[in-house]
């Protein structure tokens, strides 16, 4: 019964994952490479834990959600494993930069994200109980 119901929790995690991509590929396709707002559409880049070796490629989408809130979609890759998520960010435009901040949480786990983007420019920070690092991204080249 104990490996029927690890291989259903695999077997489910790995579906979310792959169905996360998808859906992460559309909104990649949908979305502008610049935008009007300076912060909306594609950004690429990299992420880098602080407190390990591990960081790797990273895609965004941002969509606006309402006055200076947004939905961040990340896709993320480690070594030959990727995922994609969601995190919710606010936050409020200071002369030519746009200043936010979000948090997730993650199977129980409060993942807070912080950082400021400029027209070509996207940096931040994560923290969470367990890890720390930043996300480095800028536009697309066309």
């Amino acid at each position: 019964m104990k490996l029927r119901t690890s291989s259903w929790a695999l077997a489910s995690a790995l579906a979310l994952i792959v169905c996360g991509c998808s859906s992460f590929e559309s909104r990649w396709r949908a979305a502008p490479a610049v935008s009007t707002d300076g912060v909306s559409g594609r950004w690429v880049g990299t992420w880098q834990n602080t407190n390990n070796a591990h960081g790797g490629p990273l895609q965004a989408v941002l969509i606006s959600r309402g006055t200076n809130a947004f939905a961040a979609y990340f896709h993320a890759g480690w070594g030959k494993h990727s995922g994609t998520f969601k995190t919710p960010i606010q936050g409020d435009h200071e002369g030519e930069s746009f200043r936010f901040q979000g948090s997730k949480r993650v199977l129980g786990l409060k993942i807070n994200t912080a950082g400021t983007i400029r027209s070509d420019e996207f940096n931040a920070t994560y923290e969470s109980r367990f890890d720390s690092g930043t996300f480095t991204l800028k536009r697309p080249s066309q």
